[in-house]
């Protein structure tokens, strides 16, 4: 997570945000000791705090705690989970069933866009496949919740616990805690690698190959981006510095073109650093818990100023609360929707129209762009999405923006769906499933 700000563990210790901590304790008088001091450091930050604890320690814990910070702090931010339900111990450990309830809990929270912090006490039990099953829960625990930036800790008992799992549980947990200490974990590992299948070795070098070409283009850009840039900042600086100060309409009209271009030119540029990194880089197709809402906003204005600088009407209306969630990437998703959005302002003729609307429906995000541009046939369509594919040589382009839209959507889980017809126009829509409904 770029740029992640630190965040108070307890009284004395810091992290960055969105830090997933494996806590094997071995003194319960020690355990409740640091739990307390995570809850009032919680209560402290206005922070919610998810306390998923055994019914016994929570009622040792929450007197202490009462009077350490008062009742009504107590009752404001503590939100206990029984850990018998949570983990629904009596069963065999099912870790999907254990990420749905997690969804369960963050998602009121999220929708509200309040701070959390989650302790979690895991009741280990040998049974079937265990090793894989808690490797599974806690990569993906990881995932979905580094993006949100909320502070967790994953406690075990290190009695009970073998060796071998906690070397294991180690790879998915950035930092270590004991009952004295708390260290980097030198076995930490992102999920980049987890369930991927090499192919052949010819295939390997063909795809190495690609890679190597993706990566030379990538550092073209980022070269040219720098020089660029850089009087890029200076020309919008300028340009908006007078602006402020012209008393002619159409003067400010045309100064803010400059502005316009520059935040376009800017923006283009990016948007090729993104999908270059895409196509060269694994740790971008990772999936975490996202909120579409922001990043959907975010791509719509700058499509307002691309459509602007064309002479092209542009409507948008993200009909989102802000708390729906969904499994995918910020990035990717964000390069969907600009891709699709640029596409339909591309192909449409000066003093068209284009519409983006994003809705929930059915326990889906639902995402269509629409256009009264020049529209395909029906074979053009079906080859839509094909790598270098272009419909009209006429457009600019390189043919790869669509190909990106429908491997992402396919990863996250996607289903594009496209109506076309020549000389009246596209409608694309795009829907992923919501994790919470």
């Amino acid at each position: 997570m770029k740029g992640r700000r630190s965040i108070s563990l307890t009284s004395k210790l810091t992290v960055p945000a969105g830090t997933h901590i494996l806590y094997f304790y071995s003194d319960p008088g020690t355990y409740i000791h640091n739990a307390i001091s995570f809850i009032r450091k919680g209560i402290e930050l206005e922070q919610i705090v998810l306390f998923i604890e055994t019914t016994a320690n929570f009622e040792a814990i929450r007197p202490r705690l009462v009077e350490a910070c008062g009742e009504r702090h107590v009752y404001a931010y503590v939100h206990f989970f029984d850990r018998d339900e949570f983990y629904r111990t009596y069963e065999d450990f099912q870790y999907e069933r254990i990420l749905h309830n997690l969804e369960g809990l963050v998602a009121p929270h999220l929708k509200q866009r309040q701070d959390v912090r989650l302790w979690g006490h895991v009741d280990y039990r040998d049974g079937d496949d265990i090793v894989k099953k808690l490797h599974e829960y806690e990569c993906k625990a990881d995932l979905a919740l580094d993006e949100l930036g909320y502070l967790t800790v994953c406690a075990y008992d290190a009695l009970t616990v073998p060796a071998a799992i906690q070397n294991e549980l180690l790879k998915s947990h950035e930092y270590l805690m004991t009952d004295e200490s708390l260290v980097h974990s030198s076995l930490y590992r992102h999920k980049r690698n987890a369930g991927l299948v090499f192919p052949t070795l010819s295939a390997q070098a063909e795809l190495e190959t690609e890679m190597d070409l993706y990566k030379q283009k990538l550092d073209f850009v980022h070269v040219v981006s720098h020089e660029v840039r850089n009087p890029l900042t200076v020309i919008k600086a300028y340009a908006s510095m007078v602006g402020k100060h012209v008393a002619f309409p159409r003067d400010r009209e045309r100064l803010q073109a400059i502005v316009d271009y520059v935040d376009l030119i800017d923006n283009e540029i990016s948007h090729i650093i993104n999908t270059e990194e895409m196509l060269s880089s694994e740790s971008l197709w990772h999936r975490r818990l996202i909120s579409p809402k922001a990043l959907l906003l975010e791509a719509t204005a700058m499509m307002e100023i691309k459509a602007r600088t064309q002479n092209i009407a542009f409507v948008s209306d993200v009909d989102l609360t802000g708390g729906e969630t969904l499994l995918a990437n910020a990035t990717g998703f964000k390069l969907i929707a600009s891709n699709l959005t640029s596409n339909a302002i591309k192909y449409s003729d000066e003093g068209g129209r284009v519409e983006f609307r994003a809705c929930r429906r059915d326990g889906r995000l639902v995402v269509e762009v629409s256009d009264r541009g020049v529209g395909m046939s029906e074979e053009q369509v079906a080859q839509l999405f094909r790598k270098y594919g272009k419909m009209n040589d006429e457009r600019g382009g390189q043919g790869i923006g669509l190909f990106m839209v429908k491997k992402l959507a396919d990863h996250f889980e996607g289903v594009l769906k496209v109506e076309s017809a020549l000389g009246v126009g596209t409608t694309v829509t795009v829907s992923f499933p919501l994790r919470h409904r």
